[in-house]
């Protein structure tokens, strides 16, 4: 078992045999699919992926893991490896609407690898990604409430949660509990600009989130206009579609 772990790269594998097949159980695929796997660490879940038989790339920051990757799958035709950082990379060169994006994410920087997908404008099929449970409940947070993070990946793809998966799953042991995520895109491309002005006013409208909305859109409107929501809400009272009506407002 690998043990020169880097807290500064967030890496906590999973070990349990159990759950690595779960993860493999929710991944369906067919002839044409490929995969990404994003941070594959010493490739316990890239094993059980490469009996698929398709097309796999592993990306993978850490010089010393990427050297055991391309040893330890050295003899598959279908396997590349890449030692790089998935954040600087551009994800167009690795991707299309065939691809299924696979990783247990460092905790560090989960949120920064979804948006990387998310934002890159790229092509894929769907992701499920292993993240912290504490992230995944910013992302899929309860019935009939937002978060800023759901809402700005809303804007992109449909999130599910698929379930949890217990510290002692893990090594080292992380101090807390992670949950397997599905995230799937809802459009093919996106309006960069449209998309930054509601950036602007999600981080508006949750820079104090206890507070009703009326505070926040005092700031954007001079004078304010009539809603079809009650602005004594609270920014994670909204859907994205009352945001949008914001946005269309403010356009005027």
């Amino acid at each position: 078992m690998y043990t020169n772990f880097k807290k500064s790269l967030g890496q906590n594998f999973l070990k349990d045999e159990h759950y690595i097949q779960k993860i493999v159980d929710c991944v369906h695929y067919d002839d044409i699919s490929n995969f990404l796997e994003i941070g594959p660490g010493d490739g316990q879940l890239s094993e059980k992926i490469i009996q698929l038989n398709q097309p796999i790339k592993l990306i993978e920051i850490d010089q010393n893991l990427n050297q055991i990757l391309n040893s330890r799958f050295s003899k598959y035709k279908n396997v590349d490896v890449i030692n790089d950082d998935v954040l600087k990379l551009d994800l167009k060169l690795l991707s299309n609407s065939n691809t299924i994006i696979l990783g247990n994410l460092p905790y560090n920087i989960s949120s920064q690898i979804i948006f990387k997908v998310l934002e890159s404008n790229i092509e894929y099929k769907y992701a499920i990604f292993l993240i912290q449970k504490e992230l995944a409940d910013r992302f899929i947070p309860k019935e009939n409430k937002s978060t800023k993070l759901s809402l700005q990946s809303n804007y992109f793809a449909d999130l599910e949660k698929i379930f949890d998966i217990p510290p002692d799953a893990f090594y080292p042991v992380p101090k807390v509990n992670s949950t397997l995520v599905k995230i799937t895109p809802n459009r093919k491309k996106y309006n960069l600009t449209e998309y930054n002005k509601l950036k602007a006013i999600l981080s508006a409208c949750f820079a104090n989130p206890r507070k009703q909305l009326a505070s926040p859109l005092k700031k954007i409107f001079p004078s304010m206009p009539s809603f079809s929501f009650s602005l004594t809400n609270r920014p994670e009272d909204l859907a994205l579609d009352h945001y949008f009506e914001i946005l269309s407002k403010y356009e005027k």
